[in-house]
């Protein structure tokens, strides 16, 4: 009921989401849509230095990214695309841990699409817990990862996370034409038969 709520509250506030992606954990047997939106507090050069650069899942239905984040995942994604059938996962089940990461054959640093796994991940435990996820999990999550009791939450988003692509036509055309803007648009040319 809260988390009913809450996220029809965010909604209503937020508007149009930047697009929609299927996620899931990975004990969840069907693919839930989440809307994820966008704003320039969470851009990297941000001048709010607690949201800089950061990702955050509120509720079942709702993940806030920067802009620049919400730009580059679209990008990742045309050329590497996720599927239902073909999830993006956290590679070794860690965003962080390097020798997890290594062991995995994956390069140091997660993709925007692992991240997205992770918060995925987020949401499933949002599910589970509940009205008591924003309190608990809220408060470890500047930990991060990690072998320490309270990196649990952090550590159970990246191994539970599963994004399951973009859902066809949902990316807002804000993020359209400025992802087209920069993309080079090649328009092919018409030979003629004729001498």
């Amino acid at each position: 009921m809260v988390n009913k709520l809450l996220s029809d509250w965010l909604h209503w506030l937020g508007g149009t989401p930047c697009f929609r992606i299927y996620g899931r954990g990975r004990r969840e047997r069907d693919w839930r849509v989440i809307s994820v939106y966008a704003t320039h507090r969470r851009d990297a050069d941000s001048r709010w230095p607690l949201w800089r650069g950061t990702c955050i899942t509120w509720t079942t239905e709702i993940i806030v990214v920067g802009w620049d984040f919400a730009e580059r995942l679209l990008a990742e994604q045309l050329e590497a695309p996720a599927s239902r059938r073909h999830p993006v996962e956290v590679a070794g089940g860690r965003l962080g841990d390097l020798l997890r990461r290594a062991e995995a054959g994956v390069p140091e640093f997660a993709t925007d699409s692992e991240v997205l796994a992770h918060e995925c991940g987020h949401t499933w435990q949002a599910l589970r817990l509940g009205p008591v996820y924003l309190p608990l999990v809220g408060a470890v999550t500047w930990f991060q990862e990690g072998p320490r009791p309270w990196n649990r939450f952090e550590n159970e988003a990246s191994e539970e996370g599963l994004f399951g692509g973009l859902v066809n036509r949902s990316v807002c055309a804000r993020l359209m034409r400025k992802l087209l803007g920069r993309r080079r648009v090649v328009v092919p040319l018409t030979v003629s038969s004729q001498g």
